[in-house]
């Protein structure tokens, strides 16, 4: 066929991409802003605006208003904004910080904070059990999670405007699609049942 080239390997390692989503913190390092050990950065739970914390019924919440105007919307919404707090960016204040919003977020339930913050640019969420993650109103409107078979599993994903995806049916039992499989490889059905005879086949 004319125009078409040699062709190349493609060479698509998942360390590479994983170390590819280090970038913006590859960044924040030479800029100055990632240099402390672990846990004491503000994407690793060292930043007390980017953590869990724990309610009053026990359950958790997580924070993460990051930029410094999501950071203003939560102070005013949880009436810390007039208090005389450190400031958002200051490394030596963050253990001060953490500690008030640890005795702030055990003043009220998880569904009162939910009721105060949740559809505002506080950058909050409760932190969900696996149940109620499927059931999360907002969860459920994307239709994230699928029940097939009475079994609950994640929808599948990416999603595509023009050829959408579904879930055929629930997995086989292992080894029920032995025979098929083995089958579209090239065995011979005289291999097949020796193979099931043997034992290695289920």
């Amino acid at each position: 066929m004319a125009g078409i080239g040699p062709g190349q390997v493609v060479d698509a390692a998942i360390v590479d991409g994983t170390v590819s989503l280090m970038t913006m913190l590859l960044g924040l390092r030479q800029m100055g802003g990632w240099t402390g050990g672990r846990g004491e950065n503000i994407l690793d739970g060292g930043a007390p605006f980017d953590d869990v914390y724990e309610t009053q019924d026990g359950l958790y919440v997580a924070l993460a208003p990051l930029e410094a105007r999501f950071y203003a919307i939560f102070l005013d919404k949880v009436g810390l904004a007039g208090e005389p707090l450190p400031p958002q960016s200051d490394q030596a204040g963050w253990a001060a910080l953490r500690e008030r919003f640890t005795v702030l977020f055990r003043t009220r339930t998880r569904a009162e904070w939910c009721a105060l913050l949740e559809g505002t640019d506080a950058r909050f969420g409760p932190v969900l059990g696996l149940d109620e993650a499927a059931a999360h109103p907002h969860i459920a409107a994307r239709g994230v999670f699928v029940t097939v078979d009475g079994v609950t599993q994640p929808a599948p994903a990416p999603r595509f405007g023009a050829t959408p995806s579904a879930i055929a049916g629930p997995p086989p039992m292992r080894g029920a699609d032995g025979t098929a499989v083995l089958s579209d490889w090239g065995f011979t059905a005289g291999e097949i049942a020796a193979l099931r005879s043997a034992g290695i086949l289920g």
